[in-house]
């Protein structure tokens, strides 16, 4: 509870459409370089209603540079099958990424997006439905994606790339200061506002340093509208929590705090970079 909670009910099963669909999605792993943590909760709303949890999250580790690849997307709740387009796009996106560093290449950003943004294609183009698959797509799968590629550095710290879709978000958090990475600029407003499988026409990832002590997050709008600048009680609560990497099951019982309005679907990964051995 932060603030004043939403009202206590039990959660409706949520409708079987697409197939099974947990209410809540749990990672957390380390490697030699960092410690991630994941979560997904089916909002408040989509618990009253018995909604599907319309966002996801995928990611992974890459033994050969020890780099994190990660992704969150948060599908569009008016389309039919947003659940499975955020998943469909987060693990697409990811993949990409993999097989980009097997290749010892460096990623192609708007080629990453195109490639979560074609597997909705795909995906859709075995769908019932008179309209071409890029259309039945749009109508069935539209999400926002957010992705980013993580390195490790010699002396324990990280560099992190990020790119998105839509308007899921990015932060770093250091000695309890967030930043915002996906702050809009009067060239990239377009971002925040399209939808995969569309993709804006200015595309660019953003870089960011991430200094031992420090965490990425990546959140859908779940998370963004109610942590906002980090000022309020949402962003001292992640603060507080946040400086070192909780549990896993600790992570998402954080994320799936009540706040009253705040009843969305709710996204966050957050990577850690260890330091030195």
């Amino acid at each position: 509870m932060i603030g004043t909670p939403v009202a206590e009910f039990e959660p409706r099963p949520p409708r079987r459409v697409g197939g099974y669909r947990p209410d809540t999605a749990v990672d957390g792993w380390s490697s030699a370089a960092f410690t991630v943590r994941a979560a997904s909760v089916r909002g408040y709303q989509h618990r009253h209603d018995g909604t599907p949890r319309q966002d996801d999250f995928a990611v992974s580790w890459h033994e050969g540079t020890g780099a994190v690849v990660a992704a969150v997307a948060d599908g569009v709740s008016s389309v039919e099958l947003a659940h499975l387009g955020a998943t469909l796009a987060c693990r697409s996106a990811t993949d990409q990424l993999v097989r980009v560093l097997d290749a010892g290449e460096e990623p192609d950003w708007p080629d990453v997006m195109r490639c979560a943004g074609w597997a909705l294609v795909e995906f859709a183009r075995g769908q019932a439905g008179a309209d071409n698959p890029s259309a039945r797509a749009e109508r069935l799968l539209s999400t926002t994606l957010l992705v980013a590629l993580v390195r490790p550095r010699e002396d324990g710290s990280a560099r992190a790339q990020v790119c998105r879709v839509g308007d899921s978000t990015g932060w770093v958090l250091d000695g309890g200061t967030w930043t915002c990475l996906t702050e809009e600029s009067p060239g990239i407003a377009e971002v925040a506002t399209v939808a995969l499988p569309h993709l804006p026409r200015e595309l660019r990832a953003e870089s960011v340093d991430l200094p031992v002590g420090s965490v990425l997050l990546l959140g859908t709008d779940g998370v963004g509208g109610a942590l906002g600048d980090g000022a309020g009680l949402v962003g001292a609560a992640f603060a507080g929590a946040l400086g070192s990497p909780p549990p896993p099951l600790e992570f998402a019982r954080l994320l799936d705090f009540s706040r009253e309005t705040f009843d969305d679907d709710r996204t966050m990964l957050g990577v850690w970079p260890k330091g030195a051995p």
